[in-house]
Parts: C-alpha cells; sequence; structure tokens
C-alpha cells in the first residue's frame, strides 16, 4: 500500500476522533487499519466469452465461474467487481456476504434479494445450500439465470420481483447493459413487488437460513417487509448498506427491534459522507 492510499485509510479514524461519525462504532473504523486488510487490490480482471446465442452470452469468470448474461452487457470493470464482491473471501473484501459469524450451512434455505447475474446464488449452492430463491426485478435477467442454473433447478426458484415492504407494482428501471445497477423508481416497466413475509407463505418455505440483500437502496423496506421471517426463523442476514447515508442506522435499528443481538458493520466506503458497506447479524 502507498502512502495515499494509507492516508485514505486513515482518514475515518482521524474522523471518529473529531466526533464526525457518532453512528459507525470504533471497532468497524478501526478495522480498516488492521495489517490483514492493508494493500487491498483487485485481481487482474479476466473475463472469456464462452458463446453466444438467442440474445445471450456465455461468460467464464476467472476460469472457474460461468454465467449467462444478455448480449448488450459490457464484460467491463464494473462488471468483474461483481464477479469478485461474492468470490474474494480476504479480509479486505467488504462487501463479501459469507464471513464466519454468517455462513452459508449445508441443508440451507437462502433467500437471495437482487439476485442479478447469479453470482451469489453459485456461492450458495457450492456452500450446500438445499434451497435458492433467487429473487430479480430485472425481466431481461430472468432467461439468463434459467440457463445458467439450468443443472440445479431442483435446488433453485427464480422469483420475479422486487422486494419491499408492501405486496403491489411498482416501476423499476434499468441499463441493460449493465445488470447490476436497476432500481425502482418512477419511470421504467411495471414489475410486481413483494414483501419477503409474502414469498415465504406463497412458497410455504418451513424455514429461511439466510437472507442476503443488494438492491440499490431499497433494503430498508425489503427488511420492513421481512419483520415475519425475521422475528419467527432468525436468519442470517448480509445486507449492503452503502447505497445512502442513513441505511446503516435505520436498518441497524429494524433489526434489533425484531430481536438480533449480534450485528456487526462492515467497511466503510470513500464517500465524503462515510457509510459502512455491509451489515451482518446472527
Amino acid at each position: 500500500m502507498n502512502f495515499h492510499n494509507f492516508l485514505k485509510r486513515l482518514a475515518p479514524v482521524t474522523e471518529k476522533l473529531a466526533g464526525k461519525l457518532p453512528d459507525i462504532p470504533w471497532p468497524t473504523v478501526l478495522e480498516q487499519l488492521r495489517p490483514s486488510t492493508l494493500g487491498y487490490h483487485y485481481w487482474p480482471m479476466n473475463i472469456e466469452t464462452v458463446a453466444e446465442e438467442e440474445g445471450m452470452k456465455l461468460l467464464r469468470f476467472n476460469g472457474t465461474v460461468e454465467v449467462w448474461l444478455p448480449t448488450r452487457v459490457r464484460a467491463d470493470e464494473i462488471l468483474w467487481r461483481e464477479f469478485y464482491s461474492v468470490f474474494d473471501d480476504r479480509p479486505n473484501n467488504y462487501h463479501y456476504y459469507l464471513i464466519p459469524q454468517t455462513p452459508i450451512h449445508p441443508g440451507d434455505i437462502v433467500i437471495d434479494c437482487g439476485a442479478c447475474e447469479g453470482f451469489f446464488i453459485l456461492q450458495a449452492l457450492e456452500r450446500g445450500a438445499g434451497k435458492v430463491v433467487a429473487v430479480e426485478a430485472n425481466a431481461t435477467l430472468l432467461p439468463c439465470l434459467h440457463r445458467t442454473l439450468s443443472n440445479a433447478m431442483d435446488k433453485v426458484i427464480i422469483e420475479h420481483a422486487a422486494v419491499g415492504a408492501l405486496n403491489g407494482n411498482v416501476r423499476f428501471d434499468f441499463d441493460p447493459e449493465n445488470p447490476a445497477g436497476g432500481k425502482i423508481c418512477s419511470e421504467g416497466v411495471e414489475v410486481p413487488m413483494k414483501t419477503i413475509d409474502q414469498i415465504v407463505e406463497e412458497l410455504c418455505l418451513p424455514k429461511v437460513d439466510f437472507i442476503k440483500m443488494d438492491i440499490e437502496g431499497a433494503e430498508i423496506q425489503a427488511t420492513e417487509g421481512a419483520l415475519g421471517v425475521l422475528e419467527r426463523y432468525h436468519p442470517r442476514v448480509a445486507i449492503a448498506t452503502y447505497h445512502r447515508v442513513f441505511d446503516f442506522v435505520a436498518l441497524r435499528a429494524i433489526l434489533r427491534s425484531v430481536g438480533y443481538k449480534n450485528i456487526l458493520l462492515k467497511g466503510i466506503t470513500s464517500h465524503p459522507d462515510r457509510r459502512p458497506m455491509m451489515i451482518h447479524a446472527w
């Protein structure tokens, strides 16, 4: 790590000392200076196009993981970061979902909110998940997910919906060249919106063991729509908190309200208005 990058990692510590980060706990701040998290670097981009057919292309990441995506999707640095955020288990990857406190065990029932290209589903299956409910609002990704997961459809349920606090319909906008950037807004195509509680009821799931959530700023509403599941089954959760500055405060309060005692805030963004990258609870 060069001196400039070290100063960037040190900045949250000095800000905390100055009283500027009252809601971010000291352990999260000091994590920035833990030796095992210093010197982080992205893996060199390695995306190969293996095949193209029917408006889709099969991409191979790092020589190991293959997913189908719409032909228009750019095989660029943004897509590469989507891959290694899921599969890079180094301690300095703060976007990683499966820390030791929130693992996936063999036989677990997992809900993936924001399934996107399917990287996390593949990881969950690799860890032995018994069932994965893949919730995705972007309809253009659904046939790709079916192709990617064709050999595991006995363990995967693909649910076309946005997750939220209510059941109904919403407008969903997405960039056809960047599948990870879709979000609920006033424009776009109409898609069904369901609560996690409703999805679990409709699918008659006997339990929920793990919930992963990264849905571009809709995490608070989706968590509100999961209060019954959270209170009844107490699943392990990993929720992205970097989209808006207040998300982590609200999500921490919601999780505490339904009985979570163990809550970990992980990572700090480089935004001028600092916010943690992820909240884990178990």
